[in-house]
């Protein structure tokens, strides 16, 4: 295998490679990146076979191959290369030299029939998308999906199709069991989406994708058995649906109120932030008191200090005292663009629901602590 590629083309498909591989696998090959050199051109894969990524890139190739380096590692060689033009070759008992400039690497790489079997992307029904669609709707649920292994069906965001007054559309759904956050978006391509009951996408798949949406103004999505399929301009993203039964979210969120308060969105995170600090792992929440124009909140940690301050606020219902963990608030206003937002509750004890005029189709949760 011999190819010669430019540098900026070679670190875009490593980029998102290396965040794909595995970094801890009893497997070694799931920490490599796959490269098959042929017909003009350079194709990535990496995988840790839950998520997959497939790049195609522009390449000099003059012998064609294929061979597996780790990616980690090959990334941060080819960031710091001096040259614009970078030669990669292929030699004996699967060494791979690579040069630039004055510079050289000789690498050591495992075979490529090691690597595990990628499905290929023939004869796929795609629905094109806006990305710019698609990425907003991603950063408003993710923040929300649980980082705990054992909660393996919170693990993901939820996608499902849904009506909204007389068409359809695409709703996303993610929650830890503290927290929710729900967009839903009117999509008449999600007729053609290959499922019906609603599937989860994993965290990490999702992540992947925001960048990858990135590369291109459309992005064509395909679900096909239990893989969810995403094309963007050269990259191609794979990822295994989680096996779980989402829960019936829709009993978390409530449906009257009787309190409800409008406040600037960034002053109150900055009061928020500044509450914050005094909180820890073991004393997380903060009270609040809320008046008919104020509302005031106390952050008070045994180990540390106090703090306290005031917001104005516009507010229906009754002088109230709710206590809460602040970083949830500060997750959902910070994936926000509306200057005002509102919040809406029953009582001290009920969750507190968070929406914007500007931030159509989102709402928020928030649960209460107790202190």
């Amino acid at each position: 295998m011999e190819f010669t590629i430019q540098q900026d083309d070679l670190l875009k498909g490593l980029q998102k490679s290396q965040s794909v591989a595995e970094k801890r696998s009893s497997m070694p090959i799931l920490s490599n990146v796959l490269l098959e050199a042929g017909e003009g051109e350079l194709r990535l894969t990496a995988t840790d076979l839950e998520v997959s990524f497939t790049g195609t890139y522009a390449a000099r190739v003059v012998d064609s191959g294929a061979i597996t380096v780790q990616a980690r590692k090959f990334y941060e060689i080819v960031k710091e290369l001096p040259a614009q033009e970078i030669r990669v070759l292929g030699k004996e008992n699967q060494w791979l030299h690579v040069s630039s400039g004055k510079t050289e690497y000789n690498l050591v790489g495992l075979p490529a029939d090691e690597f595990p079997k990628v499905m290929k992307c023939e004869a796929i029904e795609w629905v094109e998308l806006e990305s710019a669609f698609l990425k907003n709707m991603i950063e408003k649920t993710i923040y929300a999906v649980s980082t705990e292994e054992t909660r393996y069906n919170l693990s993901g965001i939820y996608f499902e199709k849904t009506q909204i007054q007389e068409s359809l559309g695409l709703r996303l759904v993610a929650t830890d069991g503290h927290r929710l956050s729900l967009i839903e978006m009117g999509l008449a391509e999600v007729e053609k989406f290959a499922f019906t009951k609603g599937v989860i996408i994993p965290r990490k798949g999702m992540h992947e994708l925001v960048r990858v949406l990135e590369e291109g103004d459309r992005v064509q999505v395909s679900f096909s058995d239990n893989i969810a399929i995403f094309k963007v301009a050269q990259s191609i993203l794979m990822m295994r649906l989680v096996d779980g039964e989402f829960p019936d979210y829709n009993t978390v969120i409530p449906k009257k109120f009787t309190r409800i308060f409008n406040v600037d969105r960034v002053k109150f995170m900055e009061m928020l932030r500044r509450m914050a600090i005094i909180s820890t792992e073991r004393y997380r929440g903060v009270r609040c008191n809320i008046f008919a124009e104020r509302m005031e909140i106390i952050s008070n940690n045994p180990e540390i200090g106090d703090a306290r301050e005031e917001l104005p606020i516009s507010y229906q219902g009754e002088e109230m005292t709710i206590a809460f963990n602040p970083r949830y608030f500060l997750d959902a206003l910070s994936v926000m663009k509306s200057p005002m937002v509102q919040a809406k509750m029953v009582d001290e004890s009920s969750a507190c629901t968070v929406s914007g005029a500007e931030d159509e189709g989102f709402v928020a949760v928030v649960m209460p602590m107790r202190l």
